[in-house]
């Protein structure tokens, strides 16, 4: 999820007079927060001076001079107010005792205000810096402290626990994964029972998005499918505190595909509603938007102030891949090679490498890759030389292996042009044979009858005939396009068996029951129960009314009599004769309709 969005919901709730979370951080692009040392020795003083108060906080004025220290140590770690140098910040504090002295204050402050202020500020130094979390994830006492505010404290102290929580929850350290399922157990009830304070909703919900990356099981068990199905509803089903609104559409979603993803062999019904509502819903858009204003370090939505971690969204692309989305991310290529290319994240580039190399199992996602050549030549060529990230070797290695193939059947498509207008393109067919294999791998035999009848290729019986035993080891891309498209020692199927009736079809243009041509190869294939041609009584039968045309009448009987004693027919002379018989069906309708009007008008 939005790596501010808790920040931002909860400093909207706890100061009522901001007019909503874009109020929180007034920041359009994220800084670096690394460029200016200059207020380190401010974060030493204020870490000193609350030490110093530590034991006199009985006193009012001492409490009160705590609070104003540990609000100014807050804007010290806070990209908006320290943009120069609030990571500095951040790493400072940690070296000084600064986690030790905010958890005292959390754990033992005299009253709630002191407390949220505290846990607000082990938040700001822990926000979007692995190692600093991880420091805080460390500290024995801390998830006790969270647990205890989420429990007992007041809004705002429960409000800066869950912001805290969230943190560590978006943590890759081990530490901080190793709290994520007892922040799970804290958040679900708050979902249902936020005591008239939305806010705990939100921030609740928050939390179970980042946690459902580390720990998508133990999210599902403890929320169920049901209530996540009511989070991505559209109507009345939809909790009513949740509006549908694009940042709550795009963290439902990623909540959902988290989960969807770890349950993959899960059967239950109810998840299969969860994937189906998730296609309905606007988040696969949003998650578009969304990860190339995170590639640009910039707020999405823009009005808001709400930053998401480009790894991430790639770990979430890698798992709509997965789940089946990939043509739909088709647009968010692009954004994975900047991410590549440009980010500073932890982590971040390998998982785009990922993200790519899973998304391009689709041949539209891969030729959007393929296009990006400075990509390829550039980053891609440096990371495989170097040998230090596998995923860009095998990135590479299957661009290149894949590319050869498509260029070779693309030059055999670009010289039969002329005689084979029809035939379909080179992507048409690596789509096709990716139904039924990776585009790396191999087409195995008993699937060829189902890829032919997608190209289409008929009969189906031929095509096998062709290739003899050798189609027992499976087909490689290459080989496939090379078959369909024929080569100087290779009969081409497209040419030798689909030239002339694709023609023939498409030279009768939009004839009233004249079946395309994967429909009338899908029909003949059926009707001639496997075999390569046709008989006539078949034809009659079974393959018209399956056409849903008629079998009595003076044009289809005069068809049928030049068969009479006819051999069973090949598919193209069947397409040739199936054109005719519309042509003459069509015409008799026209002389009846010309009748039926003359009557009228009589």
């Amino acid at each position: 999820s939005s790596d501010l969005s808790s920040f931002c919901r909860s400093q909207a709730a706890k100061t009522p007079e901001l007019a909503g979370p874009e109020a929180a951080l007034e920041m359009a692009v994220l800084p670096e927060g690394g460029d200016s040392d200059s207020k380190l020795e401010a974060v030493r003083a204020g870490v000193n001076r609350l030490r110093e108060l530590q034991t006199k906080m009985d006193n009012k004025l001492q409490l009160a001079s705590a609070k104003t220290c540990t609000q100014e140590l807050n804007d010290l770690f806070d990209p908006s107010s320290n943009p120069a140098g609030y990571r500095l910040c951040q790493d400072e504090a940690a070296k000084v005792g600064g986690f030790e002295v905010l958890l005292q204050q959390a754990r033992g402050g005299k009253d709630d205000a002191i407390r949220s202020l505290s846990l607000e500020g082990i938040a700001r130094m822990a926000f979007g810096n692995a190692s600093t979390t991880e420091v805080a994830a460390e500290t024995s006492e801390l998830l006790h402290v969270i647990q205890n505010a989420i429990q007992h404290g007041a809004v705002p102290e429960r409000l800066s626990a869950l912001q805290l929580a969230q943190t560590i929850a978006a943590s890759s350290g081990a530490a901080a994964s190793a709290a994520v399922p007892q922040l799970v157990a804290e958040a679900v009830p708050l979902l249902s029972d936020n005591r008239g304070f939305e806010q705990l909703s939100h921030a609740a919900l928050d939390l179970l998005v980042s946690c459902s990356f580390s720990h998508p099981e133990e999210v599902m068990s403890a929320m169920g499918w049901q209530y996540l199905q009511s989070l991505l509803s559209q109507g009345d089903g939809r909790p009513t505190w949740l509006p549908y609104e694009p940042l709550e559409v795009l963290i439902c979603g990623l909540l959902a595909t988290n989960t969807l993803s770890a349950s993959a062999a899960d059967e239950d019904a109810a998840r299969g509603e969860v994937a189906q509502s998730l296609q309905q819903t606007d988040f696969l858009q949003y998650f578009v938007d969304c990860l190339g204003a995170a590639v640009n370090r910039r707020a999405w939505p823009e009005e808001t102030s709400c930053f998401h971690s480009p790894k991430r969204l790639a770990e979430a692309a890698l798992k709509l891949a997965e789940l089946g989305f990939s043509r739909q991310l088709v647009p968010a290529v692009a954004l994975l090679v900047q991410i590549v290319e440009t980010s500073q994240e932890d982590g971040a580039q390998r998982s785009a490498l990922l993200a790519l190399r899973r998304l391009c199992t689709d041949p539209q996602c891969l030729e959007a890759l393929l296009g990006q050549e400075e990509f390829r030549k550039g980053t891609m060529d440096s990371l495989h030389k170097q040998g230090d990230e596998p995923a860009a070797t095998d990135l590479l290695s299957y661009m290149e292996f894949v590319e050869s193939a498509l260029a070779i059947a693309q030059a055999v498509k670009d010289e039969q042009a002329k005689d084979n207008p029809h035939a379909p393109t080179v992507l048409q067919l690596a789509e096709i044979f990716q139904n039924f294999a990776p585009l790396d791998g191999k087409l195995d035999s008993t699937l060829l009858a189902q890829a032919c009848a997608m190209v289409p290729l008929a009969p189906a019986e031929r095509v096998k005939a062709s290739l003899g035993s050798s189609v027992d080891d499976g087909l490689s891309l290459q080989s496939f396009l090379e078959h369909v498209y024929g080569t100087p020692t290779i009969l081409g199927w497209w040419p030798s068996l689909m030239q002339d009736a694709a023609a023939s079809l498409a030279a009768r243009g939009d004839l009233p029951r004249l079946p395309n041509l994967v429909r009338a190869a899908a029909v003949f294939e059926a009707a001639a129960e496997g075999k390569s041609a046709l008989p006539i009584q078949a034809l009659h039968e079974t393959a018209l009314p399956a056409l849903g045309i008629e079998t009595e009448g003076t044009t289809v009987e005069v068809k049928f009599a030049e068969l009479h004693g006819s051999a069973p027919l090949a598919f193209g002379t069947f397409v040739e004769w199936l054109g005719e018989l519309c042509v003459g069906l069509a015409e008799a309708d026209a002389e009846a309709r010309a009748e039926a009007e003359a009557t009228t008008e009589a």
